[in-house]
């Protein structure tokens, strides 16, 4: 499987199946995942996701990730933990990036600071999952075309 960004750049994904959170959505709440996550909309909250998690240039996270591989083309304000982190161009994390890679390209802003480790201190929080309850509502609005 495979997500390509906006750009056509290909990252290879653990699993056969993608989340999408479309442009004009906005959640407020932590997200648990399994499989790849692409993120076009707006979330506040954390994401612990085992495998890739990709945020679209007209994405938007506030707060952390923790994850396989993550991909910015658009903003992440928070923390992340992830094996490879690549901000791509027009992308930007303002936080804290603990990874064993870290990719920054032209045009890509980067304000924090980073952690590089070795693929072995890498240490994934997947498991806290099961402190989230699976019927904790989520809220979710439509807020129509932003462009």
């Amino acid at each position: 499987m495979a997500i390509f960004t906006n750009n056509d750049k290909q990252t290879i994904g653990n699993s056969g199946n993608t989340s999408i959170i479309s442009q004009g959505t906005r959640i407020k709440g932590d997200i648990v995942s399994e499989c790849n996550l692409h993120i076009d909309g707006s979330l506040e909250g954390s994401i612990i996701a085992k495998s890739n998690v990709v945020i679209g240039k007209s994405g938007n996270v506030n707060g952390s990730i923790n994850a396989e591989h993550l991909v910015v083309s658009g903003k992440l304000m928070g923390n992340c933990e992830c094996s490879i982190v690549e901000i791509l161009p027009q992308g930007r994390i303002e936080g804290e990036v603990r990874a064993r890679e870290l990719i920054i390209e032209k045009t890509a802003e980067f304000v924090g600071h980073s952690i590089t480790h070795k693929d072995n201190e890498i240490k994934h929080s997947f498991d806290k999952s099961k402190n989230i309850p699976s019927n904790t509502p989520k809220k979710v609005e439509n807020v129509g075309d932003t462009k």
